[in-house]
């Protein structure tokens, strides 16, 4: 990256003049993000901060070539704020399903320790009893496959792609699905 000489104040002004501040409001709508949401005024500040980065960066004159800067500021902004939200939501499905999670039930907390290839009986009609409590609960067959592959056959998501024929993206939403329903029963 190129400094030019430029500085990070420069770029929070060159921010502030002609209203340029739409460019950021734009982003974050793009990235279907309202001034309603918790997160929307941290995220706007972030994308201040990359505007203001993206400025002294730029390789031609960002007052000289405006247009084109805006362009390449639009794109660096939403690719970021993309990658931190990504990880956000990665982090809080991590931190949902972690036994620390103080805001579980003591039933939670079993039926995340339930380990469905054990030979222990009490384990596997705990594990028989959820599996017919999400599937009583209108469980699509999508996601009854998804446990059926789990619980009966003992496979590990790549296995059950390869079974099924679908992709592991597929078979990590029929998961999502499954863990959605299982909230909602616990």
């Amino acid at each position: 990256m190129m400094n030019n000489n430029r500085t990070l104040c420069e770029g929070f002004s060159f921010l502030l003049q002609n209203d340029r501040q739409r460019l950021i409001h734009g982003v974050l709508k793009g990235l279907y993000m309202r001034p309603s949401d918790l997160q929307y005024d941290d995220y706007f500040q972030d994308a201040c901060l990359i505007f203001a980065k993206t400025y002294v960066d730029f390789s031609g004159d960002p007052t000289k070539n405006t247009e084109d800067f805006m362009h390449y500021a639009y794109q660096r902004i939403r690719w970021r704020l993309l990658d931190q939200i990504r990880r956000a939501r990665w982090q809080d499905d991590k931190n949902e399903m972690s036994l620390d999670n103080p805001i579980l039930s003591e039933t939670q907390r079993e039926v995340l320790c339930l380990d469905p290839h054990s030979n222990n009986p009490l384990e596997r009609a705990s594990s028989r009893d959820f599996f017919n409590r999400l599937v009583a609960a209108g469980c699509p067959a999508r996601q009854r496959k998804y446990l059926h592959a789990v619980l009966d056959l003992g496979l590990n998501d790549s296995e059950i792609a390869r079974h099924y024929g679908v992709s592991r993206q597929t078979v990590y939403a029929w998961r999502q699905g499954v863990i959605r329903r299982a909230r909602m029963l616990i």
